[in-house]
């Protein structure tokens, strides 16, 4: 299992100015067409760790940080769809320079979705990978009550001076079918999880993320949680993410091929949408996007990270089925 900040086999780290900002981003070998990742809100690069060494044998892989995220410029005050795409359709023309495919998590799936429509000549197709494209959109959002409890907990407790991560742990909870409340994270295993991350910070300084045997997607979480801007969350839940974005006009300019990966999803009488994307909100963009491929798999949101051989299984498939 790799370290959470070590840089894969064949890559490497750099720096681009958009003009306006600075965009961190790793490119591995130019073995084949472009391939662009773009990670969700509170993920970095690092977050594809477990699948890009197999996409770059074919593809020229690269994973860049959204401003706001990893290295990349922290921009409070100036998130939103529009602004990130922007940045983005920069890195696509002036770093790549020439059509590629683009795929997305979360929030990344939704730029992918805009760069689809808005840079359409750097664009050969894209994987929206579990986009909560109509679900986390201000003021629906309001109403999604357990997704807004997760961006409003994030706010709460890691948009203080001195990010309180035991307290967003001691909050965290899964809604149950026949319940009202959350079953919450037992106190003793989150003080055991955060005094563990504490530790190992102070003793490994140089492997800080890195707890002996926790799995990968636990350890980088960490690094997540820590380094992120948390104004990014807090422009989800007040609107200004999606503010001059509309997600149907978005959809109705695309032509290219569009893979829609969509992650379990459950309804819960109390609080709404478990997941991102339920099947009403699929059938909205299928109805619209007539070059869409739509594959659903038993996963949690974040595919490539809690499931990669699935995601490399699934994205492959595709690809390979385009002949790009």
């Amino acid at each position: 299992m790799p370290f959470v900040e070590s840089i894969p086999k064949g890559f490497t780290e750099k720096k681009f100015n958009t003009g306006k900002i600075i965009l961190n981003y790793i490119e591995g070998p130019d073995n084949g067409p472009p391939l662009l990742f773009i990670p969700g809100q509170m993920e970095f690069w690092q977050g594809y760790k477990l699948v890009i060494p197999n996409f770059s044998k074919k593809y020229h892989v690269f994973v860049v940080d959204v401003r706001g995220h990893g290295k990349s410029t922290h921009t409070p005050g100036k998130y939103s769809y529009n602004i990130i795409g922007e940045d983005l359709r920069e890195f696509l023309k002036n770093v790549i320079n020439k059509p590629g495919i683009v795929s997305g998590l979360s929030s990344g799936a939704v730029l992918a979705l805009w760069l689809a429509a808005n840079a359409s000549e750097f664009v050969s197709a894209i994987i929206s990978e579990d986009p909560p494209l109509f679900s986390s959109m201000w003021p629906r959002i309001n109403e999604e009550k357990y997704m807004h409890y997760l961006f409003e907990t994030m706010v709460e407790c890691l948009g203080k001076q001195k990010r309180d991560i035991l307290g967003y742990f001691m909050k965290q909870g899964i809604p149950k079918v026949g319940h009202e409340k959350l079953f919450l994270i037992p106190p003793w295993i989150a003080k055991f999880i955060v005094g563990l991350f504490e530790l190992n910070k102070k003793f490994r300084p140089s492997k800080k993320y890195d707890i002996p045997l926790a799995p990968f997607s636990g350890r980088v979480g960490f690094k997540f949680l820590s380094e992120y801007d948390v104004d990014f969350s807090k422009a989800t839940i007040d609107g200004r993410l999606t503010e001059g974005f509309d997600p149907e006009n978005t959809l109705k300019k695309i032509k290219c091929p569009v893979l829609l990966i969509q992650a379990r999803w459950s309804r819960h009488k109390t609080w709404g949408l478990l997941g991102a994307l339920d099947d009403n909100d699929v059938d909205k963009i299928r109805s619209i996007v007539k070059t869409l491929k739509h594959v659903k798999v038993n996963a949690i949101h974040d595919v490539h990270l809690a499931k990669p051989k699935i995601f490399i299984k699934v994205v492959n498939d595709y690809l390979e089925s385009l002949k790009l």
